[in-house]
């Protein structure tokens, strides 16, 4: 997902974070306001994760949001 893109989501995409980084607080969510950077950088300083981790992420939920990749789950551990 591009820059563009992520901005554009943005509404959608708010509301996905919260879910997966429960860490994000409201404040997070208005300092990132649609920037790509500031987003992986945040959840890089509270979580750990890489920046290629995050933006992995960010691709794939793009991808389910955008219906262009519907096959597409997020990995389970196997029972």
């Amino acid at each position: 997902m591009n820059q563009e893109q992520f901005k554009g989501s943005w509404d959608q995409l708010k509301g996905a974070l919260k879910k997966k980084w429960g860490k994000l607080t409201d404040d997070d969510l208005l300092q990132i306001e649609g920037d790509q950077d500031r987003f992986n950088g945040t959840i890089q300083k509270r979580y750990g994760h890489t920046k290629e981790e995050v933006s992995k992420w960010a691709d794939r939920w793009y991808a389910k949001w955008s219906g262009w990749y519907e096959g597409y789950e997020e990995s389970k551990p196997a029972s």
